[in-house]
C-alpha cells in the first residue's frame, strides 16, 4: 500500500519509518509513505512560500491552493485524496477498514490557519478528522491514520488476531481488560476466572466485560 503525503516536513516520516513494526512493514515490502515536499510546487519567484494571508483579514496563514493542486496533478499514483481538517468526519474503525482495503492514499496536510477553501470544495475526495481539537499541523493526523490503516494489513502484526480482537473490532465493542504476570502486584491481583483454564468461562467473561466497558463508555460520551 503507498501513501503520498503532501507535507511541508518530509523529515517526519523518514522518523517514524526508522523504528519498531513500521521500519519491519517496510522492509517486507507491506506499504511505503511517499512524502511529497509541497514547497517544490510553491509559485516561481515566492523562495518557497506556499502561504499567505487571508482575505477579509483574520490571523495566521493560508496555505495556498495553487501548490497543493499542482503537486495532486504531479502524482504518479492517482489514489484517493483525503485532507485533514476539524469540520471532516470523524475518523473510525469502519472507515480504517475501509482504507486498508484500497491500494493507496494520498494525505493533504493543512498548516498555520487552514487551507484554501477550494482545496476542499475542488481536489479532495475526502474530508477527515480525527476529533474535536486542532493540531499545530495535519502530520501527526496523518501518521495516525497511516498507523491504524497499515496495523490491518495481513503480516504487519506478529499476529493478524492482534488486529481483531481489540477496540473498535467488528461487533464496535471496545476492547476487554488484558493482563500478564506477575498474577499479583502489590495487592492488585489478577481475575480469578483468567487463571482457571476454563476458555468457555472466559470468553463469556471477556464479552460480559466489553459490552459494560462499551456502555459505560458511551454513556459518557452523552
Amino acid at each position: 500500500m503507498n501513501f503520498q503525503v503532501l507535507t511541508l516536513f518530509p523529515e517526519r516520516y523518514e522518523a517514524y519509518l526508522n523504528s519498531g513494526l513500521p521500519a519491519r512493514a517496510q522492509a517486507k515490502g507491506l506499504f511505503k509513505i511517499d512524502p511529497v515536499r509541497l514547497r517544490d510546487y510553491a509559485d516561481p519567484g515566492r523562495g518557497g512560500r506556499v502561504d499567505d494571508t487571508p482575505y477579509g483579514g483574520g490571523p495566521g496563514m493560508l496555505l495556498e491552493v495553487g501548490p497543493i493542486d499542482r503537486a495532486l496533478k504531479a502524482r504518479v499514483e492517482k489514489s484517493p485524496v483525503i485532507l485533514f481538517s476539524p469540520r471532516g468526519k470523524r475518523l473510525d474503525q469502519r472507515m480504517v477498514e475501509r482504507y486498508a482495503g484500497l491500494p493507496g492514499l494520498t494525505l493533504v496536510c493543512g498548516y498555520y490557519e487552514g487551507v484554501d477553501e477550494r482545496v476542499s470544495e475542488h481536489l479532495v475526495n475526502e474530508i477527515v478528522s480525527l476529533g474535536d481539537f486542532v493540531l499545530g499541523s495535519g502530520d501527526l493526523a496523518a501518521l495516525c491514520l497511516i498507523e491504524a490503516v497499515t496495523r490491518l494489513l495481513p503480516g504487519y502484526m506478529g499476529s493478524d488476531e492482534s488486529g481483531v480482537e481489540e477496540s473498535s473490532g467488528p461487533e464496535g465493542l471496545l476492547e476487554y481488560p488484558q493482563y500478564t504476570r506477575p498474577r499479583d502486584y502489590q495487592g492488585w491481583t489478577v481475575p480469578e476466572v483468567l487463571l482457571s483454564g476454563d476458555h468457555a468461562r472466559i470468553r463469556e467473561w471477556r464479552r460480559q466485560q466489553q459490552e459494560l466497558i462499551t456502555r459505560q463508555r458511551e454513556n459518557e460520551r452523552s
